[in-house]
């Protein structure tokens, strides 16, 4: 429950981190139209150089989800799916050989099925 707290601490940051790579970008470039008297040209530039500081935020907040994803995974293993029409027997899967089933068609997997009826033959 911690690494869940802590995750939503550092990961919920990065929109504050895109918002102020941004302004900052744009204050700066407005600042050095004043200054420099290049009234829209810098800070259009340099609002394009808070976007791209922005973006590196974001990729690697990414990164991070995806190293962190994996190490759990490694840890805690990956989970089975609670359905899984490939495992189903081929008169059970979807019609028409279409592998995606809807939740009328789903078909537990064969430790979960009911044990099958043996026919009485007389």
């Amino acid at each position: 429950m911690k690494q869940d707290w802590k995750a939503v601490g550092s990961y919920g940051t990065v929109g504050l981190e895109v918002v102020l790579c941004i302004m900052l970008g744009l204050f700066v470039g407005r600042w050095l139209d004043a200054k420099l008297g290049t009234d829209p040209f810098l800070s259009v530039l340099w609002f394009f150089f808070g976007l791209g500081a922005a973006g590196k935020a974001v990729h690697r907040a990414w990164k991070e989800m995806q190293i962190a994803a994996a190490r759990e995974e490694r840890e805690q293993g990956n989970p089975a799916p609670m359905f899984d029409d490939r495992k189903a027997r081929p008169d059970e899967r979807a019609p028409d050989g279409d592998r995606r089933a809807d939740s009328s068609d789903v078909v537990p997997y064969p430790d979960e099925r009911p044990p099958a009826k043996e026919h009485d033959e007389r």
